[in-house]
Order: C-alpha cells, then sequence, then structure tokens
C-alpha cells in the first residue's frame, strides 16, 4: 500500500469517526434550541394576560379566584387594565401617562402599546 493510499484511507476513517461523534452534539444543540424557543414564547405575555402564575406561566382567567389553581397560584394579579392605559409593561402592570419617555423603566420596559379607543361622535 502506498503512503499517499494509507494518508486517504486514514483521512476518510478520521472524517467517518468525527461524523458519528458531532452528530448526536448537533441533534442535541437543536433540542437545545427548540427549548429556548419554547421558554422565551411562554415568557412573552400574551395581550389578554391578568395575572402571572407561580411556574412563570400566564393566565387569562376573570377573576383571582381560580386563576392558576394548576400553576403553583398567582404570583402576581393584574386583572383588566385601567381605563386610559396607554401601554403594558414587561411584568405585566399597566403603565397610563400619555409620554412615551420612560414608559414603564422600573418594570422590564414595554411589552405592547395600547391603541386609544375612539370616543363614538354623537350627532
Amino acid at each position: 500500500m502506498s503512503v499517499t493510499r494509507s494518508i486517504r484511507l486514514l483521512g476518510v476513517v478520521v472524517g467517518l469517526g468525527a461524523a458519528l461523534f458531532a452528530a448526536p452534539a448537533l441533534q442535541a444543540q437543536k433540542a437545545t434550541t427548540k427549548v429556548a424557543a419554547k421558554e422565551k414564547n411562554e415568557l412573552r405575555m400574551p395581550k389578554t394576560a391578568t395575572a402571572r402564575c407561580g411556574d412563570s406561566t400566564w393566565s387569562k382567567a376573570e377573576s383571582q379566584q381560580g386563576a392558576c389553581s394548576s400553576h403553583g397560584g398567582v404570583a402576581k394579579w393584574f386583572g383588566k387594565g385601567p381605563s386610559g392605559a396607554t401601554a403594558r409593561c414587561s411584568d405585566g402592570e399597566y403603565y397610563t401617562s400619555a409620554e412615551r419617555r420612560g414608559a414603564c423603566s422600573g418594570h422590564g420596559g414595554v411589552a405592547f402599546w395600547i391603541k386609544a379607543k375612539k370616543s363614538a361622535k354623537k350627532g
């Protein structure tokens, strides 16, 4: 067997070995990425959330009683937003000022802005 042929064979064996070891690592990385994306979505507050549960999920319950009953109880109750609310903060609190600068600065920033309801014109 020539030296060149031996080097090629060694390269093929090393390449196959690397591929066999890398495949499970790549699958694990993909699984980790999917879990992280799912966790990120669970942390994102729904616009209609009324409570944050003890296990860091969100509830859309109408009343505090029974909300989050299967999720470690209510960690923080927000209820429905006050009239005149202009933003919902990342931690679930409401912001009511018309000034956008500094909105939710102590509450993790603005999760979303609430559009002003149009008043019905009579006439």
